[in-house]
């Protein structure tokens, strides 16, 4: 599979995640949310505008460090008012395999589908799973970790306009504090 669709994948993949956790979270009122599908299975969908709209760039925004697999992880945290992590929902992602050229392999691609229907699957079990989540007064943040190895993918990405809003936490960077107390440092990047 080519790394534009690789990306385009992950990145729907990871917008219906964010959607199904802030409202199996109640990150927003439950009644802002509809249903749509995705993959075949029947997902929740934030109907606001704003909400739709944030997370959809939010995360279109990493598909050219997608595309270039610089990703190793995408991270959901949940966090109260003060900041602090009450919960984690963390994407894995493995490095790609070095495709040869050649014909998209129509098994790669139905095998990501299924992998990527099964987890949305067990996201919407997430309300049964973990404690009640009413009346708490909760944010969300994206963190993203790249891979150490692909410094070279991640540099000229964060002097891009599209990588503005992440914030390069590797280093010496991390050591240093941050003004914005909504930036939560990881390894790489942070939004």
């Amino acid at each position: 599979m080519d790394p534009e669709r690789r990306a385009a994948h992950a990145v729907e993949f990871l917008e219906v995640a964010v959607h199904a956790i802030c409202k199996e979270r109640r990150v927003y009122e439950p009644s802002i949310y509809g249903s749509r599908r995705c993959f075949g299975v029947p997902v929740p969908h934030a109907r606001h505008p704003d909400v739709a709209t944030y997370v959809k760039e939010s995360l279109d925004a990493l598909k050219p460090l997608l595309e270039a697999d610089a990703v190793d992880a995408v991270a959901v945290a949940v966090v109260d008012p003060r900041g602090e992590p009450l919960e984690r929902f963390v994407f894995r992602f493995a490095p790609f395999p070095q495709q040869r050229g050649g014909p998209v392999d129509a098994e790669a691609i139905e095998a990501t589908e299924y992998a990527l229907r099964a987890l949305l699957a067990k996201l919407s079990l997430l309300e049964s799973r973990l404690p009640d989540a009413e009346g708490r007064d909760v944010e969300w943040r994206l963190l993203v970790e790249t891979r150490a190895d692909r410094g070279d993918a991640v540099g000229p990405y964060l002097a891009d306009p599209r990588g503005s809003g992440y914030v390069d936490c590797g280093g010496a960077a991390c050591a240093r504090g941050f003004a914005d107390p909504s930036v939560v440092p990881v390894r790489a990047v942070a939004t």
